[in-house]
This record gives structure tokens, sequence and C-alpha cells, in this order.
């Protein structure tokens, strides 16, 4: 009798469920500014609104007014040491390693025309809504907010914390204009935070009760391919998905366009023999 050789199975790789979007620097910086954001509102609301009751019953808890103070500047220091990591994050790397993340949370005539086309989808004018890349246009919104919200909190602190210093060379009006710039500029931060960030991102329907892919940094397959259905073909193709380095670029071309994803996959090497029912060669 004719001995017959074993011929191995061709194994298929299993179809990754969750894509990395955000690497450990993204979500520990957004941890950080979720940790700080939360103090400074809960110790500096209170100080806004000093005349309410619930404030003064707020203040005590926390120890008195000199307490609560202290704890709003540690935050406030710490959110400004969050703002100079990622900026020291970027830089490193868009100008070492090439990465071209900053530029795509800068807005560009698209999102403007996404933000139409949504409205439309959502008022029933269009039937299909807008295919965004890595970033629509309310997550770049709610990036770009933080560079025009953190200098005027930060620097009208300041002001308040060191009035002395800075009416050496400013004129004294500078202390009460940045007492109310701070306070509104906040007032408006938590605001947005609530009516916005949190319905968006963690009270929609798909994601609700919450979003953990800042947590964890990864997002269902699914729910990448359709929330970002543009990115998702160029890096991993209409079929197929592979967990890949969000800050990583996509293969770039002689002119610095990223190359589309083959319109095939690499043929399998064939193995002859008897197929099963289950496509298994044997």
């Amino acid at each position: 009798m004719e001995s017959v050789s074993a011929v191995p199975e061709v194994q298929t790789a299993a179809p990754v469920n969750k894509v990395l979007r955000f690497d450990v620097h993204q979500r520990l910086q957004h941890l950080v500014m979720m940790t700080t954001f939360i103090i400074l509102v809960a110790t500096g609301m209170p100080l806004k609104f000093s005349g309410w009751g619930m404030s003064q019953w707020w203040i005590d808890f926390w120890g008195g007014i000199e307490t609560t103070r202290t704890v709003h500047r540690i935050a406030g220091w710490t959110m400004l040491g969050d703002c100079l990591y990622h900026i020291l994050y970027i830089g490193y790397g868009t100008l070492l390693r090439k990465r071209p993340f900053p530029y795509w949370m800068v807005p560009t005539p698209r999102d403007f025309r996404d933000f139409f086309q949504e409205l439309r989808y959502f008022t029933g004018l269009a039937k299909t809504r807008p295919q965004y890349d890595r970033f629509n246009w309310r997550e770049k919104f709610d990036y770009m907010a933080i560079f025009w919200g953190i200098p005027i909190i930060g620097i009208s602190g300041l002001i308040m914390m060191y009035p002395v210093f800075w009416t050496k060379f400013l004129p004294g009006w500078i202390v009460p204009a940045a007492l109310v710039a701070h306070g509104d500029e906040a007032l408006l931060a938590l605001l947005w935070i609530v009516i916005v960030h949190l319905v968006f991102n963690h009270l929609a329907p798909g994601v609700f009760p919450i979003n953990t892919s800042i947590f964890s940094g990864k997002v269902p397959r699914e729910r990448y391919r359709h929330e970002h259905s543009l990115e998702y073909e160029r890096k991993f193709g209409s079929d197929i998905a592979l967990e890949a380095t969000p800050a990583d670029p996509p293969p770039q071309g002689a002119a610095g366009e990223p190359l589309d994803a083959p319109e095939t996959p690499p043929e399998t090497p064939e193995v002859k023999g008897e197929e099963n029912p289950e496509g298994r060669t044997r």
C-alpha cells in the first residue's frame, strides 16, 4: 500500500473585529484632559457663581475657598502641561516621524460641504450621508475648539493668579477683563461638552451609553467602516481589515498622495488536493 504524504491545511487568518484608532499617547492625553476639565468645572463654577447657596455649600465641601482655589490651580497647571505634552507629541510625529496627523485635523472646504450634506440628509433632503475620512467635521471642530479655548482660559487664569506681575506692564483693567473672559469661556466649554461632545460621541445610537474607543484605542470594525469609510477602504480595502497603528500614515506616492489599496488581494498559492465542503484542501 502506498503511503500518502499529508498536505498541510491552508488556513485563512480570522478577520480582525476591531481597528486600532488611538495610540497610547493620544489616550493618555485625553484622559488627563478629561480629568482636569472635570476638576476645573467642579471647583471653578462655584467660584464664578459664588452668590448661590449651592455654591457656598460646595465650597465648604472642598474645605473652604482657599482649598477650592488651590485644587483649581493645580488642575489648571496640569491641563497646561497636558497641552504642552500634546504639542511635543505632534511636533515629534510631524517633524521626525513624518506623520500627517496634524494635517488631518485642519478643516478643509470639504468639511463645510459635508456639514451641509449631513444637514440635508437628516432633514430628508438627501438620500445619502457624506462619507468621512479619518476625522469628520464634528471631530475637527471639537479638536480645534481647544486651540482657541485653552489660550483664553490659560492666559486669563495666569493674569488672575498673578495680577501684580501683569499690571506692571499692562493696564489695570486687564484683571477684571481676564475674570470675565475666564469664566465665560469656561461656561461655554462646559455647555459645548455637555450638549455637543457627549451627545455625538457617547449618547448617539451605536455607542450609547459610552464610547470606549478613546479609552481602549480600538473601534469595532463595522462601525469604523460605517463612520470612516474613506479611510477604511484606503487602508484595508472594502472587505479586509487589519489592525494598524493610527498615527502611521498611509503609503505615500511620489507626489505625496496616499496610495490606494490594491484592487485585488494577492493570490494564495494553489494547493492541489481534494476539496471538502468547508473549502479546505486535504
